[in-house]
């Protein structure tokens, strides 16, 4: 049981970032610039994938 709630805690962790990093996405902001912006964008979306498979234990 005890690696099954690792896994599902770390798996949120994740997702947790990705939110994060889809949030700080916005259509025009003084401080970061487009590409930044756009690899947030990509780095969330990796960072989701990565939470599913670890929260599936890697099937």
């Amino acid at each position: 049981m005890k690696p099954f709630i690792r896994r599902k805690f770390e798996a949120w962790l994740i997702l947790l970032a990705a939110k994060i990093l889809i949030d700080r996405n916005v259509q025009r902001a003084a401080v970061v610039s487009r590409r930044d912006n756009n690899d947030m964008w990509g780095m969330a979306e990796q960072l989701e994938a990565i939470a599913k498979r670890i929260s599936t234990n890697y099937p």
